[in-house]
């Protein structure tokens, strides 16, 4: 098959070659801007399995006739597949950052901003030098920038990793780093120069630094961002005529009701990622543009891929810009602080416009990554896992004396417990202590008033009882979240069901067998949800 690109000659890759490359899509994730024959006996069946559909081999944009001036290399979504479903899981990068929520910190590479209903890919876009400080994001208003805080990342790519595209923390405002590299500004994403006749900067075994902005929008903040651009609705809700009825028609259901752009893309999100009965599945054939993503929202399985493109189209079918962000997950943090990032880590994400915050990043995919604070549901409340409305009516304090009653009998009278003072009782000046009522009303209320400690314990002890009982896989995982937060570890909700139990066999220190037993119970949390 044949990849044309910019360059001139053609570059013959013999049998040899290509199995030295690893795979076609390795090759071609590279950056080679020349025209590319594979010669193998297997040649039609790569190209038939890498064509046409989500994924693409060539994904190129721009000017084609142009050298380094617009962006025209090869889309990292060929190898994104593969590289989820390798079995040589290798470090691609290795970094340290500042940052104190690098959970949140995904390396993007490349936004595809065009779709034309075969595949997303980048729109071609003038490149201009790197400048020493990066401008203000496109959006970022003063609120959400005073709020925000420059984080520092130093990233190590390996050896053998050699992208084209810069992986970056969004949004960077300045990137130190050796080689020639060109800067595209509406992307804010850095690419290789030409640095010879067919070759091209990467990023293999490069050091550098970035900094970069770590936004905290609020819920409040997007759900009352005023309406974008005209120019920014026009480029970015642009959908092909032979996108499905079912994209806009299943966007408009999903999100009846919401009250603006903000509430609308979180039920977008959470219908995805939880509600809306998806699968998570590396192995789901890629198929073809807008089809594939009607075909999607029938089946609802897929990976990153088919949720990211699936959630930008929808939004834009409801006048929301967006687009498709590729890159990292924040990948695994090593025992001396560094994080280490994979192959496996490789993602696809949505990123959609609020005027104020800029392109804001969400996460419609299952179990993948971690859903920012601004686009949750509610946040955890910060209190021990009993409800708010915990106390029973038996936590009540008693009134001092019983109420009166018309039908009270005379010997209770006499007693004096039906209220007040008992009717026709003989009260001489040394009988005006309180009545015996009082008294056990007294005692009832200390005995209430000591008990409330003992409440929760009660309460938890017959939660857990109930959940255990139930005998359902999700309530034995709520349980097992809940006992490690009465013991002080509280829930993380961006961690994945396995990060989040060795986050608690190593927080809470667990022995090997009740280890074991938490990350057993996580495994099936994970194979009711997404297998």
């Amino acid at each position: 098959s044949e990849m044309e690109h910019t360059a001139a000659d053609p570059v013959v890759v013999g049998r040899g070659e290509l199995l030295a490359a690893e795979s076609l899509a390795e090759f071609a994730a590279r950056g080679t801007r020349s025209s590319v024959t594979v010669r193998t006996p297997d040649a039609d069946a790569l190209a038939a399995a890498l064509s046409g559909g989500l994924l693409d081999e060539t994904g190129t944009g721009g000017d084609r006739g142009s050298v380094g001036g617009t962006i025209s290399a090869v889309n990292p979504l060929v190898s994104l597949q593969s590289s989820l479903n390798s079995q040589d899981n290798r470090e691609v990068l290795r970094y340290r950052t500042d940052n104190r929520q690098v959970t949140d910190q995904y390396l993007r590479i490349i936004a595809l901003d065009e779709f034309n209903g075969v595949k997303w890919e980048a729109s071609g876009r003038s490149l201009t030098d790197v400048p020493e400080r990066l401008p203000t994001p496109q959006g970022l208003g003063d609120p959400v920038r005073q709020t925000a805080t420059e984080v520092r990342t130093n990233i190590s790519a390996a050896g053998n990793y050699g992208q084209r595209y810069l992986p970056m923390p969004y949004p960077a405002t300045q990137v130190d780093i050796p080689g020639r590299w060109r800067y595209e500004p509406a992307g804010r994403t850095l690419v290789g120069d030409q640095t010879g006749k067919d070759r091209f900067q990467t990023v293999q075994g490069v050091q550098y630094t970035v900094r970069s902005l770590q936004l905290r929008p609020t819920a409040q903040q997007l759900s009352a961002a005023p309406k974008p651009p005209a120019a920014v609705v026009a480029e970015y809700t642009k959908l092909p005529d032979n996108l499905p009825p079912i994209v806009r028609e299943t966007a408009r259901q999903v999100t009846r009701g919401t009250r603006d752009d903000y509430a609308a893309a979180a039920r977008l999100q959470d219908w995805f990622a939880s509600s809306g009965g998806f699968r998570y599945d590396t192995k789901v054939d890629s198929g073809t543009g807008s089809m594939a993503i009607a075909r999607f929202l029938q089946d609802r399985e897929g990976f990153c891929i088919h949720f990211a493109f699936s959630m930008a189209a929808m939004s834009r079918s409801l006048g929301i810009p967006a687009r498709v962000a590729v890159g990292f997950t924040p990948g695994t943090q090593q025992a001396d602080g560094s994080m280490s990032v994979s192959m496996k880590n490789a993602h696809a994400w949505p990123e959609l416009y609020f005027e104020g915050i800029g392109w804001t990043r969400f996460e419609p995919t299952p179990g993948q990554g971690s859903t920012p604070d601004y686009a949750r549901p509610e946040a955890p409340v910060a209190q021990p896992t009993a409800p708010t409305a915990l106390p029973s009516q038996s936590a009540q304090a008693p009134a001092p004396a019983a109420s009166a009653s018309d039908e009270c009998p005379p010997d209770m009278k006499k007693l004096g417990e039906c209220g007040g003072a008992a009717a026709g009782a003989d009260t001489g000046a040394g009988q005006g202590g309180p009545s015996a009522g009082a008294v056990l009303g007294w005692v009832a209320a200390g005995l209430a008033v000591a008990g409330l400690p003992l409440l929760p314990m009660l309460w938890r002890s017959r939660l857990r009882a109930r959940r255990l009982a139930a005998g359902e896989v999700l309530a034995a995982w709520r349980e097992l979240g809940d006992a490690a937060w009465d013991v002080g570890i509280p829930p993380d909700e961006a961690l994945s069901p396995r990060s989040a139990a060795q986050r608690v066999v190593v927080l809470g220190k667990l022995e090997p067998d009740a280890a074991e037993a938490a990350l057993r119970v996580a495994g099936a949390v994970e194979r009711l949800l997404y297998a």
